[in-house]
């Protein structure tokens, strides 16, 4: 069993974070708990045999905040990803605890500041995301989950809606969203987002930079950053489109530059309960230069969304990968009560493919199958 590493600067924020929520009136501090517990077993036909994996996990999560004033508050929040899982064929047995997520946040009536390990997500795409690029987001796992970055991250929001993003990641050694390389240990990534109303809707420019650790392709470290611009409005149908650009500045890569551009639509008919229809199209293209087009790889996803009465929901999902011509299928039926979820899908997932593109990448299981799950929340 691995225990979760909690670095010294985190602890560090937690006890200052804890001090100022006592300080005062030891009765006016709002400590609440909570978790989520959930147990699933999958059976899936990978190479003519069929296989399971199934598991069980918890997340506790306690929250302690306390109010400075009437317009500020502070609090700490931790939470834990605790999991054992077993299978047959390429899946192995473990039993793990990990920190899932650990914060000390300070709000006031316009901003927020939050530091510490937690999940940072934006951008109106949702199945195909330019802008994935600190969590793991995948739209086909029925618990949402993601891992965490550990930063200091501050927003600004005024008056007529339009926010800013300041943030800077630092001890995130690992790859994440969808980087391939890992960032140099002990550097400091930054970066930060402008997001301003628009006529019916919003657009947003985002940068990036970080220190590239080029050790695993035997390549000096290199500088690599992005540049995003996407928007979002509600009209007769929704519109939204995500653009991404990476600049890696090496002479050891093939090319220099790697965009990726998502185009995206929604509608809710009126048909029966209402029948909710997404579709969205990426373009990967590699090249030279900022706005060349050399090499290019293309998807396209859909999603469909249709409540069967109050408490149940069914949900379609496909993409199809146009390079590798394979069409990635998903199912699910769910169930919601007041504190249970019963979820049920059905998946085929071509084997032996690589998801180039980043969709269903963090998707652990190939072939066709299903997936029991039950969710507890409390």
């Amino acid at each position: 069993m691995a225990c979760p590493k909690i670095p010294y600067s985190l602890l560090m924020f937690f006890l200052v974070g804890i001090a100022l929520s006592l300080h005062g009136n030891l009765y006016a501090v709002d400590l609440d708990f909570q978790g989520q517990l959930s147990g699933w077993t999958t059976e899936t036909k990978t190479r003519g045999s069929w296989e399971n994996f199934s598991g069980i996990l918890y997340i506790p999560q306690a929250r302690l905040a306390h109010p400075i004033h009437e317009a500020s508050t502070v609090d700490a929040e931790l939470s834990i990803n605790s999991f054992a899982v077993t299978g047959s064929g390429p899946y192995e047995d473990e039993i793990d605890l990990e920190l899932y997520r650990a914060t000390l946040r300070y709000t006031t009536a316009q901003t927020e500041t939050r530091a510490g390990l937690q999940k940072i997500s934006f951008g109106p795409a949702q199945l195909l995301r330019p802008l994935r690029w600190f969590d793991t987001l995948n739209p086909a796992d029925p618990l949402q989950l993601t891992e965490g970055v550990y930063a200091v991250r501050f927003r600004y929001t005024a008056l007529n809606n339009a926010n800013g993003w300041l943030w800077g990641l630092y001890g995130n050694d690992d790859p994440k969203g969808y980087e391939i390389l890992p960032t140099v240990s002990d550097t400091v990534e930054v970066g930060g987002r402008l997001q301003y109303p628009v006529y019916s809707g919003e657009m947003a420019a985002t940068v990036h930079t970080r220190t590239v650790d080029g050790s695993q392709e035997k390549t000096p470290d290199f500088r690599e950053n992005r540049f995003a611009l996407d928007g979002r409005w509600d009209m007769v149908i929704g519109l939204w489109f995500e653009s991404a650009f990476e600049q890696q500045d090496t002479a050891h890569l093939r090319f220099d530059w790697t965009k990726r551009i998502t185009g995206g639509i929604d509608y809710t008919f009126d048909m029966g309960n209402g029948l909710y229809i997404l579709f969205e199209h990426m373009a990967i293209t590699l090249s030279d230069k900022p706005f060349g087009w050399d090499e290019d790889m293309h998807v396209s996803a859909f999603s469909m969304n249709y409540p069967i009465g109050v408490t149940d929901m069914l949900t379609a999902m496909g993409y199809y990968s146009w390079d590798q011509q394979e069409y990635y299928q998903y199912l699910n039926w769910k169930r919601t009560y007041d504190n249970l979820i019963v979820s049920v899908s059905l998946f085929y997932y071509p084997e032996g493919t690589v998801n180039d593109t980043g969709f269903l990448q963090d998707t652990p299981v190939q072939g066709r199958g299903g997936q029991v799950m039950l969710i507890f929340n409390h």
